[in-house]
């Protein structure tokens, strides 16, 4: 009997630590009020018409998406005016573990590193672009 509850909360444990590798919420996958999954006529009537659309890409001033099918699939920013829970870029890439905790996935290449997040259901990221300790671009998309 001592075995049985060995491990029960041993895979207990081992469960619950593989559902909180997840940690940002879903409502945190936004930049600047800009959501992936929002609609193209939500997004319009937050944002007006974009500046340029090229197929599925729209530009705006501070920010590019990409609409399919009528649907935000992914919104991404170079400037510092947008915000995703706080963070901007321009800021150094410490504060991501304070507003984001661990990244869910981490690539180091040529120019710099990427931080992703997944959202708690994963069906959103949010992703930074760091060079030289610096978050330099953010994604938030729609995943596969």
């Amino acid at each position: 009997m001592k075995n049985f509850w060995a491990a029960f909360i041993c895979s207990a444990m081992i469960l619950s630590s593989s559902l909180c590798l997840a940690t940002v919420d879903n409502g945190k996958i936004v930049l600047g009020g800009i959501t992936p999954g929002m609609t193209e006529a939500e997004l319009i009537d937050a944002f007006g018409q974009p500046l340029h659309k090229s197929g599925d890409d729209w530009t705006y001033k501070n920010f590019k998406v990409e609409v399919e099918r009528g649907i935000v699939e992914k919104v991404s920013t170079r400037s510092e005016f947008l915000a995703a829970d706080g963070v901007r870029v321009g800021l150094k890439a410490e504060v991501l573990n304070d507003t984001f905790g661990r990244a869910d996935e981490f690539d180091r290449d040529y120019d710099g590193e990427e931080y992703e997040y997944d959202s708690i259901d994963r069906t959103k990221t949010i992703k930074f672009k760091v060079v030289n300790g610096i978050i330099v671009k953010i994604t938030c998309e729609l995943k596969d």
